[in-house]
């Protein structure tokens, strides 16, 4: 029976409906069928005698299966693409001896090109229906053009990558970057890209954003010297109780978090929030609950957390400013943007973007020319995008020819120093009447009048210049105010 199956293998194997390879324990093919050379294109003269690892060099198909399956003596399956663009699944099995030892491979092989051409078809389709929603949330996200479809460095595409990945999480998000980086828009970005993106999308600025319109003038104050900023920024978030709602309704309001029901609530510059703030959201963050100030009964609420810091909260933490509970909650999902200093192939793409934007805007067409290229290139921008967006709005409005050169950017031109030299204290000090600690109070006073106003009235700014917790600093400045001295 044996002698009249090898007169008729060939013949068997050719009448296989799915390509087969055979080759021996070196990768050498001993035999293709008909099938294969149909799919190849190449007859099976052409590749008997030849190892595979050959032919992947010389580039007639770029894998091959047989090594691995005579190294590891296990199946092996892999897509292999040909020179003529076919898509082939391959699935090598091992042949062995009485021994055990692979002595040869069979490798079956099926055409896939027609999968294949539907899913590219598919992911193009896919590509398609992010960008147009990509347009959409920049139409939502007022007008801000981030350029971010240009991104093309590969930090950029990894972050971006991991942000859609992180997005389709409910983690609490902590968005890391300088200023300028665009940790605003991301935080949009990654809403939009969240099963959330139907639902608010709440930001809160826990530094400088004051309560309402007229608290607009005080907002850089201490919490207890400016009517409570603080306290009443975590009623906004909390909710306030009954009895402390202005109108005494006895309606409370919707706190934010309430108001953010099935969204996402955005608290930028979190390391400015209160230590008591600070816990309330801890606790909101591990049991989905608010609860109001004064009242008993807490809220359960379904609101994703997504926070930004430009501060070290790693070295807050260490310093008391900062719960360290709170930051290794938020510390399992973050996105740290890279500077744009560190993406250099973003710069031009983006500034193209920006000028693009802003030339439709204004209705200057205008181009970027390639020593303004160069100087783009060779700056350090400290600024990151923002600097480069508002550089790249400027030359389209100011330029007076069709193509913005290297001399229409004003690179570097920030604004000047104080160059004025230091107020001297002592000049206009009397020791008259005032004893050592009158003299020590006047001295801390003016030191931290100095420092709220190099800080252009900042106190977070002036508490980190000078070192200090910013509750320290505020029970100074009440205290000095309790004798006389006033620094606000």
């Amino acid at each position: 029976m044996k002698a009249p199956l090898n007169a008729y293998l060939e013949k068997i194997l050719d009448a296989f409906p799915d390509g087969l390879w055979l080759s021996d324990a070196h990768s050498t093919c001993l035999f293709v069928n008909k099938k294969y050379e149909e799919l190849s294109g190449v007859s099976r003269e052409w590749m008997v005698g030849r190892k595979a690892t050959d032919i992947v060099r010389e580039g007639f198909f770029d894998v091959a299966v047989n090594p691995e399956v005579i190294a590891t003596g296990q199946p092996v399956s892999k897509v292999q693409v040909l020179s003529n663009g076919r898509h082939l699944a391959l699935d090598g099995v091992p042949i062995t001896d009485d021994e055990g030892r692979t002595v040869m491979c069979i490798t079956f092989i099926h055409d896939i090109s027609t999968i294949a051409r539907m899913e590219g078809k598919l992911s193009r389709q896919r590509d398609l229906l992010e960008k147009l929603i990509g347009i959409q949330a920049r139409a939502e996200l007022n007008g801000e053009e981030d350029g971010s479809s240009f991104m093309a460095s590969p930090a950029m595409q990894s972050f971006l990558q991991l942000s859609r990945i992180l997005a389709r999480t409910d983690l609490p998000i902590l968005i890391l970057g300088e200023p300028g980086i665009g940790k605003d828009i991301t935080a949009q970005r990654v809403h939009s890209y969240s099963g959330r993106a139907g639902k608010p999308f709440i930001k809160v600025e826990c530094g400088l954003a004051p309560s309402t319109e007229q608290d607009a003038e005080t907002e850089t104050r201490p919490a207890a010297l400016s009517g409570g900023r603080e306290s009443r920024l975590e009623a906004e978030l909390f909710g306030p109780a009954k009895a402390d709602r202005p109108g005494g309704d006895g309606n409370a309001s919707l706190s934010l978090i309430e108001a953010a029901e099935g969204g996402t609530l955005f608290l930028q510059e979190i390391g400015q929030l209160s230590l008591p703030a600070q816990d309330r959201l801890l606790r909101f963050l591990e049991e989905g609950t608010v609860l109001r100030a004064g009242s008993s009964t807490p809220r359960k609420a379904d609101v994703r957390i997504i926070a930004s810091s430009n501060e070290n909260l790693e070295r807050a933490v260490k310093q008391g400013g900062f719960r360290s509970k709170l930051y290794y909650r938020l510390n399992t999902a973050v996105l740290n943007i890279p500077p744009l200093r560190m993406r250099r192939e973003d710069i031009i793409p983006l500034a193209k973007y920006f000028i693009s934007y802003f030339a439709m805007l204004y209705s200057r067409p205008v181009e970027l020319a390639d020593d303004a290229c160069g100087a783009l290139m060779a700056y350090a921008w400290p600024g990151n995008v923002r600097e480069l967006k508002g550089l790249m709005q400027r030359a389209v409005m100011t330029t007076t020819t069709p193509f913005i050169h290297a001399g229409d950017l004003p690179l570097g031109q920030t604004p000047a120093a104080d160059t004025a030299a230091p107020k001297p204290w002592m000049e206009n000090f009397s020791f008259d009447g005032k004893d050592y600690r009158d003299i020590m109070l006047e001295f801390e006073g003016q030191m931290l009048k100095a420092a709220i106003e190099k800080s252009d009235g900042n106190m977070a700014a002036a508490s980190r210049m000078l070192k200090m917790d910013r509750s320290t600093m505020f029970r100074k400045i009440r205290n000095l105010e309790q004798h006389g001295i006033h620094i606000l």
